[in-house]
């Protein structure tokens, strides 16, 4: 085994026990973790001193000193280009989540000291924010001195910010999660047809595929739902011939309510849009879902404990048929 991985299994969550007992290996310094991070991000020593505002050879002195505590080259050098090496690549997602997570705990120390509050990062991706928001409102109510920051972003940047910690949750798609998040899932999410109210198949409760053949359709040109629904028109014998796409949720609905097109999207998107022009119904056989996931970085004893706590909060509550909200209205009537 080499010595840079044996540094990795050193800081890898699910290490295996036997290997707890060995004996642990220097700790890179901060200052060595900052200087890689920012030579590997501007692929340039001299513009990654600038950014850091040192001297170049301070930080080739520091790359230096890195690689030799690590065992092994994280940068092909030469006058021309500067390419991270295999170990670099290895290793970068883990760094990028060490030096988020200690400036992230030191703007949280200082939040506390001023303040005598905490902070709670959260992204998801845009459709399941009425999901999340009425689930944080009730536990801000208990927790007045929490600072919440909610974010909303493509699930791809989603996983990556959960990921090297720049978001302690996420509620997201459950698409190529990595190992090192933990999820935990809330709910399906199929694909709907929104159709002119005065359309033919208007009047059918559920619809297959092929009753979509020859009709003018438009999608949301963005993210892995709109491959899937490619792969099923095409699978179908439907094809996209007919089929336009846009990029935005109001111009697709615009096309929807004028009469021109057919939608199809996501059953989260089509909540909060209703209107007499036009009505949504399930598209079936076949059934196309994606699943929905509260997800966190895997914490191994690590996560700070407002996190923890918000996290088991949305984990035991959001699984739940109804928000807190409608909750309370049923428990009225």
């Amino acid at each position: 085994m080499t010595p840079l991985l044996d540094y990795l299994k050193g800081i890898d969550p699910y290490m295996p026990d036997a290997e707890l007992t060995r004996k642990p290996l220097p700790t890179p310094s901060l200052r060595q973790l900052s200087c890689f991070k920012e030579v590997a991000t501007h692929r340039s020593f001299s513009r990654a001193a600038q950014a850091l505002s040192m001297s170049q050879p301070a930080l080739s002195s520091a790359i230096r000193e890195l690689e030799t505590l690590l065992g092994t080259a994280l940068f092909d050098r030469s006058t021309h280009h500067v390419r991270l090496t295999s170990a670099g690549e290895a290793v970068r997602p883990q760094v990028e989540w060490m030096i988020n997570n200690f400036v992230q705990g030191v703007q949280d120390l200082q939040q506390l000291l001023k303040y005598q509050a905490d902070t709670v990062r959260i992204s998801c991706i845009p459709s399941t924010t009425h999901l999340l928001a009425p689930w944080l409102a009730t536990w801000q109510q208990t927790h007045p001195m929490v600072d919440l920051q909610l974010h909303d972003m493509r699930n791809d940047d989603l996983l990556a910010s959960v990921a090297n910690g720049s978001s302690d949750i996420g509620l997201g798609l459950e698409f190529t999660v990595p190992p090192s998040v933990e999820t935990q899932f809330v709910t399906e999410d199929e694909v709907m047809a929104v159709i002119p109210a005065k359309h033919r198949l208007a009047q059918k409760t559920d619809l297959k595929w092929t009753d979509l053949s020859d009709e003018p359709l438009v999608v949301l040109s963005r993210g892995s739902t709109y491959e899937m629904i490619v792969s099923v028109l095409e699978q179908q014998g439907v094809g996209t011939s007919h089929t336009e796409t846009l990029s935005y949720t109001e111009s697709l609905y615009a096309l929807v309510q004028s009469g021109l097109r057919i939608g199809l999207l996501s059953r989260l998107y089509t909540q909060g849009h209703q209107n007499d022009d036009w009505v949504t119904v399930p598209l079936k056989a076949p059934l196309l879902s994606r699943r929905i996931c509260l997800m966190t970085r895997a914490a191994n004893g690590s996560r700070r404990a407002i996190v923890q706590e918000c996290w088991d909060y949305l984990r035991e509550n959001m699984s739940s048929e109804s928000p807190p909200n409608k909750r309370a209205s049923k428990a009225a009537a």
